[in-house]
Parts: structure tokens; C-alpha cells; sequence
């Protein structure tokens, strides 16, 4: 493609050259050729250059995306290891002996050691929300901070969490 614009510069040359009669019908046909060919010539090599451009770019995000990617596999590496089964390390992660541990809540870190984690809970009387301490006896008996009932909770999952709508907008 870098040659075009040296052939178009060659035919214009030999239109000069040849005294073409640029105001007869065949001289100016073949003056506006070569005048079309001069600017389409010019919009290749600009094509090519953006081209170049993009192709660069392009490049740089591959670039970038194998650095991402091989971090990623760095982080994950001890995650993981010494099984096959991934599915399964993943559900160990969530869940315990079975149990749902999604609904727990935990405080932030700080260096106060009175700080606990909580779990939430519906009232099996008035389905409201509350939490409980993780640290509380399996079994134990709460009065319900809305009804007042004294009631065995039934552990919040996502099953049964209540769900928040979005307010009307007038």
C-alpha cells in the first residue's frame, strides 16, 4: 500500500507529460481518475495508519488481560489445592456440615475483643427480622424484640429473608 501514492504521483506525471488537453472530454476524465485515485491513496494510508493504531491497542489490552489473568491464577493457587473437584472446595467454603452459612454476619475487624458475629433470624410469630449471637446455646429461647413472644427463631436463609422493593417514586 505504500506504493500507491508514488503510482499515483507516476500517472500524474505522465498525464503532464503526455499534454493531455485538460479542458477536451477524455483530459478531463482522465485528470478527475487520477485526481480520485490521488485521494483515495490518501484514505488508505490514513485507514492503514489507524490501523496500525488499533492493532497496538489491542495488543496492550492482551497485554494487560495475560498480567490480569496470570495474578489471578497467583491468588487462586493455594485455594484450591491437592483436589480435583473445585465444586466442592467452593461448597465447603459456604457451607459447614450442611448447614447455610450465607445468613451469618460478621462485624468488622477492630481490636475489641467484645465485638461478635451475629446471625440473623425471623420470629416464627410475627416474621420480623432480628439477630442473634453465634455464641448463644443450639436451641435457646429469645423474646422477640417486636412482638415481645417468646419464641425459638427459625435461622434466616435466603429462602426466607424478607425482600426489599423499591419505594413508589411519585
Amino acid at each position: 500500500m505504500e506504493n500507491l501514492g508514488k503510482k499515483v504521483g507516476y500517472l500524474k506525471g505522465l498525464m503532464e507529460g503526455a499534454a493531455f488537453d485538460t479542458d477536451s472530454a477524455n483530459g478531463k476524465l482522465m485528470a478527475a481518475i487520477v485526481e480520485l485515485l490521488g485521494d483515495l491513496s490518501d484514505r488508505v494510508e490514513a485507514i492503514d495508519e489507524s490501523l496500525e493504531d488499533l492493532n497496538d491497542y489491542v495488543e496492550s489490552i492482551d497485554e494487560d488481560l495475560t498480567e490480569l489473568e496470570g495474578a489471578r491464577e497467583d491468588d487462586m493457587d493455594g485455594l484450591f489445592e491437592g483436589d480435583d473437584d473445585d465444586d466442592d472446595d467452593f461448597d465447603d467454603m459456604l457451607f459447614d456440615d450442611g448447614e447455610d452459612k450465607l445468613h451469618l454476619l460478621r462485624p468488622a475487624q477492630s481490636d475489641a475483643p467484645e465485638e461478635e458475629s451475629l446471625a440473623g433470624n425471623l420470629c416464627p410469630k410475627c416474621s420480623r427480622m432480628f439477630f442473634t449471637s453465634l455464641k448463644d446455646e443450639e436451641g435457646a429461647e429469645y423474646l422477640c424484640p417486636h412482638c415481645g413472644e417468646r419464641i425459638r427463631p427459625v435461622a434466616l436463609t435466603p429462602d426466607n429473608a424478607p425482600i426489599a422493593k423499591p419505594a413508589d417514586r411519585e
